[in-house]
């Protein structure tokens, strides 16, 4: 063991509501110090004190938590205060090593002593938590916040769409010609009609007037007679279509509600990303919007302050890894660590640079060449294109640069010249 590593002490932590099992260990791996720790800032300072007392003289603390958020954003936010260092473990991978060990129970001092031996032995599932901003962390919260109201508001309208398969199935048929089950015309319909109750009776022009503001144009009224068509054609009970229809009046309540909170959030979001100053050179960077460089900012930024680039396309998951094993052989799925709100995010701007961006619209279409009778090229492609993107970003992100177009494209057409004349 080198000079270097016996001048490092791990603790592992076990984080709860109410109190925080710590294990110390010495500069062999072996326990050293048990410590019980009531969950509040200064019980945690004053822990964290005499730990660091205990150690020997030049000796640096490493914390380790399973979370940095809720039960133990106190012990990084006193961590780091305090200057040290601060890693993380994976649950699962937690859970592995304890099976390994042979531990018949789950214990929280068990699992604080095996969370520091994994950051010891520098076991896979383990790593290195960067320190984060408030204003990074503000970020955060808010576009992850913002991606579960999108969950919350797929999972109703999916729930809507298995209403109307018992309902109208005709409703979800690739012939159909009228409104789509999620669209905003379907919306309106139901809250007019819930359960599409007397839709079979209402007028023509009630209907178009709905259509309208969709703006169907000449086509409303032909869509507005298929629609009161198909609900002629519902059967029944009164009594059960009563009780679907307050179902239905319940989810569109909640699919109003989502949306609204939406609204607020994105304009959050804007607001956070126009006054931080990176913030305003992604949004300069083609491809990418308001809610990208909020999770840019506040998922990659503070990872991307300490590592490499390799290290932060990995992070990314651009890079990309596989894990299989097993029975998993032929499913491949993404390496654990990888954050994969910033494989979204940077996936999702990829798609819209094409759109916009000559020198992203090329570097696809050569990538699209390069991974001819790949089963899915086009997402190859992207994927491709993101690692590419990833590397002006990180730079964006960790020094005064400026997105420059021009010098973009002109170091572009020199490789292609270059590539010619070879």
């Amino acid at each position: 063991m080198s000079r270097r590593e016996t001048e490092v002490r791990v603790v592992g932590f076990d984080c709860a509501e109410e109190a925080h099992e710590a294990v110390l260990l010495d500069a062999s791996g072996e326990e050293q110090l048990k410590l019980s720790v009531v969950n509040r800032r200064e019980m945690v300072e004053e822990a964290l004190g005499e730990l660091l007392l205990a150690l020997p003289k030049g000796a640096k603390l490493v914390v380790v938590v399973e979370s940095k958020r809720s039960h133990g954003r106190l012990v990084c936010d006193v961590a780091f205060g305090l200057g040290c260092d601060v890693w993380q473990v994976n649950t699962v991978a937690l859970n592995h090593y304890r099976n390994v060990e042979g531990q018949p129970r789950k214990t929280d001092s068990w699992d604080a002593y095996l969370a520091a031996r994994m950051v010891f032995l520098r076991l896979k599932g383990s790593r290195e938590v960067a320190e984060s901003l408030p204003e990074e962390r503000v970020l955060c919260r808010l576009t992850r916040t913002h991606a579960r109201l999108k969950e919350d508001r797929t999972a109703i309208t999916q729930r809507l769409r298995a209403i109307l398969l018992e309902l109208a199935p005709e409703v979800l048929h690739r012939s159909w010609n009228g409104p789509k089950y999620d669209s905003k015309a379907m919306v309106y319909i139901l809250k007019r009609w819930p359960a599409f109750d007397g839709l079979e009776r209402a007028q023509l022009r009630s209907i178009e007037k709905i259509l309208h503001r969709c703006r169907y144009g000449q086509a409303a009224t032909e869509v507005a007679e298929l629609v009161r068509e198909m609900g002629k054609r519902i059967s029944m009970e009164p009594f059960e279509r009563q009780a679907v229809s307050l179902e239905m009046t319940v989810l569109l309540e909640q699919l109003e509600v989502i949306d609204s909170l939406l609204v607020k959030v994105d304009r959050e979001i804007e607001k956070q990303v126009e006054k931080h100053p990176v913030g305003i050179k992604l949004l300069e960077m083609p491809g990418i919007a308001h809610l990208t460089a909020g999770i840019l900012i506040g998922e990659l930024l503070p990872v991307a302050r300490h590592a490499s680039e390799g290290e932060s396309a990995t992070y990314s998951g651009v890079t990309p890894l596989a894990r299989k094993s097993g029975k998993s052989l032929n499913r491949p799925r993404l390496a654990r660590g990888v954050n994969k709100r910033i494989l979204h995010g940077l996936y999702l701007s990829s798609v819209s640079a094409v759109k916009c961006s000559v020198i992203d619209r090329a570097y696809y279409q050569k990538k699209l060449n390069d991974y001819a009778g790949h089963p899915a090229k086009n997402k190859a492609a992207f994927i491709a294109l993101s690692r590419q993107r990833h590397k002006v970003i990180f730079k964006l992100l960790t020094t005064d640069a400026r997105y420059d177009k021009e010098k973009l494209i002109a170091d572009h057409l020199n490789r292609v010249h270059s590539a010619k004349a070879a």
